[in-house]
């Protein structure tokens, strides 16, 4: 007989979602990965780990206390009084049988409870950051009224946003850890130096909110037979993103336009643990970071099959509702698991103002004249990525942007046939800029883009052609001109 005890934590609106303050959202998402860490060390004499995730905690029980369910939820209740968590035990002579049955119960009793804490206090005032619980103190930064689940999920967002790499990555991988930026203000704006002079002046106060969950990951779970199996796939794939967070990090600490004029490095971590992972960065990284990401897990296996990652990419102003970010980038990266699964893939989108999506996603790319599919057409890959940035850099200063735009345009309003004598020089003004082996990598960005291949003095615009130009055009100012690249291997190098 297999007993098993699995917690979760549940309702998560309540708990990280119910504010665009980043210092409270990172608390409640940091609260959740320590509450299941807490469990397994105070428990750690009854219950074996099986399997942690982020806010997940499956283990195997030890002894046949049928106390020990109401202790791990008193337990719970007590050191994370903001949260809400579920906790049963379930057993059965199959393992899978014996998971399911817990599952079974977690949702059974999440359906049977509040979806969110009532430990609130009294106070005749509103939370200034929630705008849901009642106001028990005072912000000791901004003096605005706090809730109680903000106050501690606030300051174990600050105290935390250091000690959680330290935590994750161990002490001999930490120990030279750099401080990192505590809000999107400070994390996206370039402030005073005199090398961001080279990058495109919009991009002063731009973030990118990038997220990456694996493709099929819980197929290798749930395919596990026994313990034994589970906890093989558990311990390899924490090893494998403890590795990964510490080359990112290590990448991030070799480019110097990733840090501010503190020198604090520019970069958040929202959400880590099982498959999925959600970070924030300046724009100006935004798709080199992506290009690293899927080198340090292009190679990626387990059991002899290959791992993958659907991954999201939001470029918007530092002031634009987190949440509602966190959102969009997370509904990006279902495009890739509905369309390739073999490879890591990037969807993505640039926002100048946050409603420019709009409400209809599906049909946003028929504005660019891409009529289906739009955004498994625009699908990115690390090949891609790569030649979008090895390829346009060189030539960015030289291209008319402007001739490159137009044909975007009248391609959009469906006026090629109208216009297509000025459009035609549009094309041979871009061939013309280029030197041969600059044209030479742009005709292999090109076919790669849309497949098909470049001509400089086209006889028809094929609409195809609308998927190429649509990714220079949009990321055009987050492919960082020839200039500011010198720039960073000139630091890097000194």
């Amino acid at each position: 007989m297999i007993k098993l005890l699995r917690l979760e934590a549940v309702n998560l609106r309540y708990s990280i979602d119910d504010t665009e303050d980043l210092s409270t959202r990172r608390g409640g998402g940091y609260m959740l990965l320590q509450a299941v860490r807490d469990v397994q060390a105070k428990f750690k004499n009854r219950l074996d780990p099986i399997s942690t995730g982020a806010s997940i905690g499956l283990f195997e029980v030890k002894d046949s206390s049928m106390n020990l369910e109401q202790e791990v939820n008193n337990y719970l209740l007590k050191e994370y009084p903001h949260a809400t968590f579920v906790v049963n035990m379930a057993e059965h002579d199959d393992f899978k049988h014996a998971v399911e049955a817990s599952v079974a119960k977690n949702r059974w009793q999440q359906m049977q409870t509040l979806s969110f804490s009532s430990c609130w206090g009294q106070s005749d005032k509103v939370c200034g950051t929630d705008e849901f619980r009642p106001a028990t103190s005072k912000d000791e930064h901004k003096g605005t009224p706090i809730s109680l689940s903000v106050a501690m999920r606030r300051k174990d967002g600050r105290d935390l946003r250091q000690s959680f790499y330290h935590t994750e990555l161990g002490t001999s991988d930490s120990v030279n850890l750099p401080e990192f930026t505590d809000e999107t203000e400070t994390l996206s704006k370039f402030g005073n130096r005199q090398e961001f002079s080279a990058i495109p002046p919009n991009l002063n106060g731009k973030m990118a909110v990038f997220y990456a969950d694996g493709n099929s990951f819980g197929l290798h779970q749930r395919g596990c037979a026994d313990v034994p199996a589970l906890v093989k796939w558990d311990t390899d794939l924490k090893g494998k993103r403890r590795k990964l967070l510490k080359d990112l990090l290590d990448w991030l600490d070799t480019q110097p336009l990733a840090r501010n004029a503190d020198g604090k490095l520019r970069f958040e971590t929202l959400l880590w643990g099982g498959d999925e992972m959600r970070f924030l960065l300046p724009a100006w990284l935004g798709l080199a970071f992506v290009k690293k990401f899927f080198e340090l897990t292009r190679d990626w296996t387990y059991n002899d099959e290959k791992l993958t990652h659907a991954t999201g990419l939001v470029f918007a102003k530092h002031s634009a509702p987190i949440s509602q970010l966190q959102s969009l980038v997370d509904k990006l990266a279902d495009h890739g698991k509905e369309s390739d699964k073999s490879q890591n893939t990037l969807s993505w989108i640039v926002l100048e103002t946050f409603d420019h999506a709009g409400d209809n996603m599906k049909d946003f790319w028929q504005r660019n004249g891409i009529q289906a599919d739009g955004w498994k057409k625009l699908l990115l890959n690390e090949e891609k990525i790569t030649l979008l940035l090895d390829s346009i850099a060189p030539v960015k200063a030289k291209l008319p942007r402007s001739a490159m735009v137009r044909v975007l345009r009248s391609m959009a309003a469906n006026k090629v046939a109208d216009e297509f004598s000025l459009l035609r020089r549009g094309y041979q003004s871009t061939d013309a800029a280029m030197e041969p082996q600059e044209r030479e990598n742009f005709a292999v960005l090109w076919k790669s883009l849309c497949d098909m291949e470049w001509d400089s003095s086209p006889e028809m615009i094929p609409a195809e052609h609308a998927i190429a130009w649509t990714i220079i055009i949009e990321l055009w100012d987050y492919l960082l001109p020839a200039t500011a690249v010198q720039i960073l291997k000139k630091e890097v190098t000194q």
